[in-house]
């Protein structure tokens, strides 16, 4: 190795073309939603939605923010709301507004209720 390289005269290098420029409008749809399927946490869905108006409609689907609230609040599979992205932002604000504020801390410090364990009254066990 180290000597000349030899190239045919007809050969054309494929660096000397600038590729071609690609938009996201040109990917199909089913692909977009393959992309937002692969989104694991709903803030990334969330940023997923703002990218464009074809990128919104992927990361809206149900079936995605379906899988969310029952893998994240454990829904059941029977339930059928309205939206579940709207089920899953009233889920989340519920979980970290209401019941982890520093008043529901005071509350589950009693012996009563867990003993300062991270259980909350209620029934509900925070992970």
């Amino acid at each position: 190795m180290g000597g000349p390289i030899i190239v045919h005269p007809l050969y054309r290098h494929t660096l000397v073309h600038a590729p071609e420029v690609r938009t996201l409008e040109e990917v199909p749809q089913d692909v977009l939603l393959l992309i937002a399927a692969r989104v694991v946490t709903a803030q990334e869905l969330c940023v997923l939605q703002r990218v464009s108006k074809r990128c919104r409609q992927a990361a809206c689907s149900d079936a995605l923010w379906k899988r969310l609230c029952m893998s994240r609040f454990a829904v059941p599979g029977s339930c059928s709301p309205p939206s579940w992205q709207q089920l899953y932002k009233f889920n989340h604000t519920f979980l970290y507004q209401v019941l982890l504020s520093q008043s529901a801390e005071r509350f589950s410090s009693y012996p009563r209720f867990g003993g300062g364990s991270r259980f909350i009254g209620m029934g509900i066990a925070i992970a």
